[in-house]
C-alpha cells in the first residue's frame, strides 16, 4: 500500500515539534545569549557583547584549569574502562556455566542513577566512611580520597569507570558473538593461540564497535557532572572543578548567563572536534572485511 506524502508529514509532525522544543530551540537560544552581556542579577542591562564572552573565557586561567581537569578525568576514566571492559567482554563471551547471570549482574552499575552512585561512593570514600573503617581494621591510617586535592579527581574518574566499564564489556561481548567463526577456526587449525585469535581476528572485526564505544565514553566523561557534584561539588577548593562544574558555577552561583553559554559552546565545539579526530584516526568504518 502506497503511503501519501501528506500522511508521512502529519505522522512526523509531533516528533518534529518535540525535537524543536527540547533540542533545537534551546541550542539556538544558547548561541544567542553567548554573544550578549546577560546577568540574572541585572537582567535589564542585557545587550549585545560580540565576542567579549569568548575573549574573556580564553583569557581566564580558571577556565583552562577546569579544561585540563576535564581532560584528566576523561583520560583516567577511559584508560580504566576501555581495556578492562574489553577484557571483561572477552571473558563473558566464553561459553561457561553462569555467564548469563554474570551479564545480568554487570548491568546493575549502568542502571543506577549517577546521583545514587555519587552519594554511595561519597559515603564509602569520605572521611570516616566504610573504606576508612576497613583500612583501620588492618592498621592503615584512613586515606582521605575525596578530601585530598591530589586524590579526589582520580578517585571520581575511577568511580565513573566503575559505572561504565560494564557498558564496554557488554558491547564487546555482543560484537564478539558476530565475529566470523570460519576465520577463527582456520586460525585455530594453523596453531594460533587464543590471544592471537582475539588480537588479530576478533578485534579488527569489531573495530567499528570499539570506536563507537570510545566516542560514547569520551563524550560522556567530558560532560560528567552528577557524580562529581555529589561527591565533591568541585572541591576541595577547585581541585575537581571540571568544565561542567565550572559552567554550573558561572551560571547558577555567579548568574552570568552569557559567559556560561560561551563556555557551553566551547565545550560543544571541543567535543565535536575530538569526536571527528577519533573517527578519522581510528578509521571507524573500516573493519577486517575492508
Amino acid at each position: 500500500m502506497r503511503v501519501s506524502r501528506r500522511y508521512v508529514l502529519l505522522a512526523l509532525a509531533p516528533s518534529a515539534l518535540v525535537m524543536l522544543a527540547v533540542a533545537i530551540f534551546p541550542t539556538l537560544y544558547v548561541f544567542t545569549i553567548a554573544f550578549q552581556h546577560y546577568s540574572l542579577t541585572d537582567p535589564l542591562s542585557r545587550g549585545f557583547a560580540g565576542l567579549d564572552n569568548f575573549a574573556r573565557l580564553f583569557s581566564e586561567p580558571r577556565f583552562w584549569q577546569a579544561f585540563w581537569r576535564s581532560a584528566m578525568f576523561s583520560a583516567i576514566s577511559l584508560a580504566v574502562s576501555l581495556p578492562v571492559g574489553i577484557a571483561l567482554g572477552a571473558f563473558i563471551n566464553i561459553k561457561l556455566r553462569g555467564m548469563g547471570f554474570l551479564r545480568a549482574v554487570l548491568i546493575v552499575p549502568m542502571v543506577l542513577t549517577p546521583l545514587v552512585i555519587g552519594a554511595v561512593f561519597r559515603f564509602m570514600l569520605g572521611s570516616g566512611g566504610i573504606v576508612d573503617w576497613a583500612l583501620g581494621l588492618v592498621g592503615i591510617e584512613g586515606v582521605s580520597f575525596l578530601g585530598s586535592s591530589v586524590l579526589a579527581l582520580p578517585t571520581e574518574a575511577f568511580v565513573d569507570a566503575w559505572q561504565w566499564t560494564p557498558f564496554v564489556a557488554i558491547v564487546v561481548a555482543a560484537g564478539l558473538e558476530a565475529v566470523d567463526k570460519p576465520s577463527l577456526e582456520a586460525a585455530r587449525l594453523d596453531g594460533a593461540t587464543a590471544w592471537q585469535e582475539f588480537r588479530h581476528i576478533a578485534l579488527p572485526q569489531i573495530r567499528p564497535l570499539l570506536v563507537l564505544v570510545l566516542l560514547i565514553r569520551l563524550m560522556d566523561s567530558l560532560r560528567e557532572f552528577d557524580k562529581v557534584f555529589i561527591m565533591t561539588a568541585g572541591g576541595p577548593g577547585t581541585s575537581t572543578e571540571t568544565l561542567p562544574i565550572y559552567l554550573w558555577r558561572s551560571a547558577f552561583q555567579y548568574y552570568d548567563m552569557g559567559y556560561s553559554a560561551a563556555v557551553g559552546i566551547v565545550m560543544l565545539v571541543a567535543i565535536s572536534i575530538l569526536a571527528t579526530v577519533v573517527v578519522r584516526r581510528f578509521e571507524a568504518t573500516r573493519g577486517v572485511s575492508a
